[in-house]
């Protein structure tokens, strides 16, 4: 719809997309770091955690670059409404988003509760032009939903970046914007993601990884990922 779309775009600027890129890419950098230079992720099963560390590498950036004033959104880390799992809340106008990995641009992501919980906010039946007009009623809703979508090759070389606002079931998107496209079209400077994360950055998420493992142990509970 073409109110969720220009909705969509006004909340994630074009402007914001080189600092978005360049934090996935470097989030994704720090979660294989993490994995290659940590004797007990060296192996087989830690290696079968990439996909957790590498997320969590993304949050740690992206929350980063957001309270240096390099992103223009609010960030907070928050536990998940399912499990002991936390996320990164990205806000922006009237969207919250949250990241989670998809196969391509337009595949969405694996289901989740906390996923399905907060996507119930885009109920696109319900802006139906033969009942309300629709920028009448977008124009009362508190919160629209929105993922960061994303897949990275190896050396933090992204397949795909996506801004996208899924409905409520799963049906189409309501509004989509491929990032790496738009950056592309638009001429935007992209600054490539540093090979060899600054040490400090790389201690500053060994340390966020430690503390959020302990957290876990002394909670016990089980965990959606």
């Amino acid at each position: 719809m073409d109110e969720f779309q220009s909705r969509l775009e006004a909340a994630f600027l074009q402007s914001a997309d080189g600092e978005t890129i360049r934090g996935v890419s470097e989030g994704v950098l720090l979660g294989d770091d993490l994995i290659e230079n940590t004797p007990i992720l060296r192996h087989a099963g830690g290696r079968d955690l990439r996909g957790h560390i590498r997320r969590a590498g993304i949050m740690f950036r992206l929350h980063d670059l957001c309270e240096r004033g390099d992103l223009p959104f609010s960030a907070k880390i928050m536990p998940m409404p399912h499990g002991s799992w936390h996320w990164l809340e990205l806000r922006s106008g009237n969207f919250k988003a949250h990241i989670c990995r998809s196969d391509g641009p337009y595949d969405f992501p694996e289901e989740t509760l906390s996923r399905q919980d907060s996507r119930l906010v885009n109920q696109a039946d319900m802006f139906a032009e033969n009942v309300v007009p629709i920028t009448q009623v977008v124009g009362k809703i508190p919160e629209l939903y929105a993922w960061l979508t994303y897949s990275a090759e190896k050396a933090g070389v992204l397949k795909h970046l996506c801004w996208a606002m899924p409905p409520a079931d799963r049906s189409s998107w309501l509004a989509h914007i491929n990032v790496l496209k738009r950056a592309e079209l638009g001429a935007v400077e992209v600054a490539p993601p540093v090979e060899e994360p600054k040490k400090i950055i790389k201690l500053k998420f060994r340390d966020h990884i430690e503390e959020a493992l302990s957290k876990k142990d002394e909670d016990g509970k089980e965990k959606e990922s």
